[in-house]
């Protein structure tokens, strides 16, 4: 079967007809009864929650921690910071395994 633009035409015209009858694309005034008009509402999942919940908790949490870094700046000063080669090393291939990065 061959398909060409003359068998998939819409008519926009009659669409647009439509949707101008039902009283689309203009916003209709409250009822004089005194209704209001229909509110949108969200409504998150508990999913949606939890996760919006666990940004805020981590938004208060500093990006860096200056006990830390003070306590190894003074190790650094003084000479005494030890590098274990061997952990780095365990590590890199760790993330490498994690990353597929073999």
């Amino acid at each position: 079967m061959k398909i060409d633009d003359s068998s998939i035409h819409i008519n926009f015209e009659a669409y647009a007809q439509k949707a101008k009858d039902a009283g689309g694309g203009k916003p209709q005034p409250a009822a004089a009864s005194g209704e209001n008009p229909p509110v949108d509402k969200v409504v998150l999942s508990p999913k949606a929650r939890e996760i919006q919940e666990a940004r805020n908790l981590l938004k208060d949490i500093p990006d860096i921690d200056e006990g830390k870094v003070a306590q190894i700046s003074l190790q650094v000063d003084t000479g005494v910071y030890k590098i274990d080669g061997s952990q780095i090393a365990e590590r890199m291939m760790r993330d490498m395994a994690l990353n597929n990065d073999f």
